[in-house]
């Protein structure tokens, strides 16, 4: 076959004397060579990803303005490792210094390497790092998962009030976060899941029904418990990327399990029930309903615009 009947695909003709096919541009990576930025934030997306929520997490839902997840989640981070200190005398990593001196994009590879490293050690993500953020794949989202000795609740709050306490803006901590949802346990969210979270975060704050029989359940109480007060109570909710249950049903099913001692009001409870359901999971907490009104229902973001800036002519 002569070179005018090659076919156009086989490339040019080898040289004079090869038999070997002419070879073809490579198609693939960068082979370790210099990246974009967007190349490197998918990959950084493939491997926040590969973190997932579980039974029996707690932590923080963060929302946070749009288009800057990677900055959200590095703010809020170091906000953690702050307050991790300074409320639970928690020691930040070593490396974490490094980290936070580095730009973004150092962040990120910063990240890569150090999951990469987790795989090859058994594909096992750390679990002493106190706090891990889990990108949600949903825009303007994710959660922020904890670990003892951190009460998410108590951590959301103090974050709060040190934001509407601020007099300066220039001293504001941070400026892409925007409201905090804790959540102090999280199970599947299906009919029995959601019964079995509901009844452990609810618990120490209400008396509950008994699953069969609908009287007072006092024998899961601990021995040393007192009788609750009767509080009064509403139920906010957010359902993301789920199609099972709809609001009211989600509504019914927790609000069934309390006693009867405990009214609903919708306008000044004295706790809120806060409900994620978020996907395959379902995460709550209970706050105190005042001072969730009082701290703009944790959003940091809002707190921090009722700071007027020092100095600023009105």
């Amino acid at each position: 076959m002569d070179s005018t009947s090659r076919k156009r695909k086989d490339g040019p003709v080898p040289a004079s004397g090869s038999t070997q096919p002419a070879h073809k541009k490579s198609k693939g990576g960068s082979a370790g060579r210099w990246k974009t930025p967007h190349q490197k934030a998918k990959i950084a997306e493939k491997v926040e990803l590969g973190t997932t929520l579980a039974i029996g997490d707690q932590g923080i839902w963060v929302t946070f303005a749009r288009g800057m997840k990677y900055k959200a989640i590095r703010e809020f981070q170091e906000l953690c490792v702050e307050y991790g200190k300074t409320m639970y005398g928690i020691e930040p990593p070593a490396n974490d210094d490094e980290i936070a001196q580095g730009d973004e994009h150092q962040d990120i590879e910063a990240s890569i390497e150090a999951e990469l490293s987790s795989m090859k050690s058994g594909g096992k993500a750390d679990t002493n790092q106190t706090f891990k953020p889990v990108s949600s794949g949903v825009e303007c989202l994710f959660f922020m998962k904890t670990m003892d000795p951190v009460q998410p609740g108590s951590l959301a709050k103090k974050m709060c009030e040190d934001a509407r306490d601020c007099q300066d803006q220039r001293q504001r901590k941070c400026k892409y976060i925007n409201r905090l949802t804790p959540v102090v346990n999280m199970d599947k969210a299906t009919d029995k899941g959601i019964a079995k979270v509901a009844r452990a975060v609810l618990s120490p704050w209400f008396e509950l029904k008994d699953e069969e029989k609908g009287d007072a359940d006092k024998t899961e109480a601990p021995p040393s418990a007192v009788p609750s007060p009767p509080y009064t109570y509403a139920i906010r909710h957010n359902i993301r990327n789920h199609t099972t249950f709809k609001s009211g049903e989600v509504i019914q099913k927790i609000a069934g399990l309390i006693d009867a001692k405990h009214c609903v009001n919708l306008s000044k409870p004295d706790k809120v029930i806060l409900v994620e359901i978020f996907q395959l999971f379902c995460g709550i907490s209970v706050v105190d309903g005042k001072e969730w009104e009082e701290l703009k229902r944790y959003n940091m973001n809002e707190l921090y615009s009722l700071t007027p800036v020092v100095g600023k002519k009105t």
